[in-house]
């Protein structure tokens, strides 16, 4: 009884299987928004994160989170960079994450002020002593795509996916149904944990 009520989710790690592969995706970086983090306003603890996913002309992508959060009296920050291939079949866009790499960093600084710039690993005290730690990954996830921005079928952030998203209520597979188009607007539109990215540039 408890396999029947699961949501069949699999076919959310792939592509349809007959269908025809196409090139029709605006290449460049695709950004999530995101909003500042703090506990209620703390003046003591602040966190901010980005996330972006960057096309290529070779059907190669890279994808970076990066988390950075300041305490009263140092500062951490996290990065997590993909790096893989993605096949497109029409609206939908598979992400095949071969490698990831990884690092973590604290500083004794307290940089109370919003990171400025592009790449914050640059930026962040330590993280240009530390070389980045990278893995092997097996990370597949699709992504629906309407000519302008990558929704996740299901959610993730930093490679760490949770049990729900526009798939988890939809009804059909690679359909979009009714149900699918209620579920995208809703998560598309969230202020916390947004369910999209949206095209920033061309390169």
């Amino acid at each position: 009884m408890l396999l029947q009520c699961a949501p069949k989710l699999e076919w959310i790690r792939s592509l349809p299987i007959e269908a025809i592969r196409d090139q029709k995706i605006k290449l460049g970086t695709y950004s999530r928004p995101a909003e500042k983090k703090s506990a209620f306003g703390s003046k003591q603890f602040q966190l901010y994160w980005k996330e972006e996913i960057h096309l290529q002309s070779n059907s190669k992508f890279t994808k970076t989170w990066s988390e950075w959060k300041v305490y009263e009296d140092h500062s951490e920050f996290h990065f997590k960079e993909g790096m893989g291939d993605f096949e497109k079949s029409g609206d939908w866009v598979l992400f095949q994450t071969n490698f990831i790499n990884e690092l973590e960093c604290k500083s004794n600084q307290n940089t109370i002020l919003i990171p400025q710039g592009k790449d914050w690993l640059k930026l962040f005290p330590c993280s240009s002593q530390k070389s980045p730690n990278q893995r092997s990954s097996n990370h597949r996830l699709l992504y629906y795509y309407d000519g302008k921005s990558l929704f996740p079928l299901q959610y993730e952030s930093g490679y760490n996916e949770a049990n729900f998203g526009i798939a988890w209520e939809s009804d059909l597979p690679y359909t979009k149904s009714s149900l699918f188009e209620k579920a995208r607007l809703k998560y598309g539109k969230k202020e916390f944990q947004p369910h999209v990215y949206n095209h920033v540039k061309l390169d």
